[in-house]
């Protein structure tokens, strides 16, 4: 178990690009997904990939562009409204893949289509 811990704090950012990654497909079989059905499930899907996507490169490349020159410029309370931000896209993205896939569900049922 401790190597398996060890192994998850040193190669950080393999799991950070396999994620961005995963955020990606799952975002492209969503918009495939809305436009192959014509729901808005799978519209809401793709909308909050997109959405857990940006939250997620936000923490990844905020270290490179917030420099403790830039965060003196922007101020404190510049800072703390931009430290909300991941947080918002990431639970606006979640709540929309779960929404979205809800709906989708939801959609099917009612329309008949058969799943595949």
């Amino acid at each position: 178990m401790k190597t398996l811990m060890v192994w998850t704090m040193s190669s950080g950012f393999l799991l950070d690009t396999l994620g961005v990654v995963g955020l990606g497909l799952l975002g492209l079989a969503a918009a495939k997904l809305a436009k192959r059905h014509h729901s808005w499930g799978g519209s809401l899907m793709a909308f909050g990939a997109i959405a857990l996507l940006i939250g997620r490169l936000w923490v990844l490349l905020s270290p490179a562009f917030f420099t403790p020159a830039v965060r003196a410029s922007l101020g404190r309370e510049t800072m703390g409204l931009l430290a909300m931000v991941p947080t918002a896209l990431l639970t606006l993205g979640l709540a929309g893949v779960v929404w979205g896939l809800w709906g989708h569900d939801r959609w099917l049922r009612e329309s008949g289509v058969e799943r595949r």
